[in-house]
């Protein structure tokens, strides 16, 4: 199906998925409040510029709050997602699992 034939809803939750820094951020952090190092360390492969950049960008999305002192947690909205994630990270196990010989698992 092309994307001009989904609704907006869904291509605004294609478009966080099809981010990887944006999973990678969302399923690294939680409801309680994480510091940006804890992050940085956290997501490994992002450079530093680019994790305040999608830190900024999720936040403008209403998926992540931040405080002044560079501290950072789930919003509402972000918990639901991140379940989302999680249930498509389980659903992917279950794929390999399905679909892998044993000595690639």
């Amino acid at each position: 199906m092309p994307m001009r034939d989904l609704n907006i809803s869904t291509k605004a939750s294609l478009a966080v998925l099809s981010d990887k820094w944006y999973a990678l951020i969302l399923l690294n952090l939680t409801s309680s409040t994480s510091d940006f190092m804890q992050l940085r360390n956290a997501v490994r492969g992002i450079s530093t510029f680019n994790l305040l950049l999608k830190l900024n960008e999720l936040t403008a999305l209403n998926l992540v709050t931040s405080t002044n002192d560079y501290h950072y947690q789930l919003t509402s909205e972000g918990q639901d997602f991140q379940q989302t994630l999680l249930a498509l990270t389980s659903w992917g196990k279950q794929q390999l699992t399905r679909t892998l010989p044993v000595n690639h698992r």
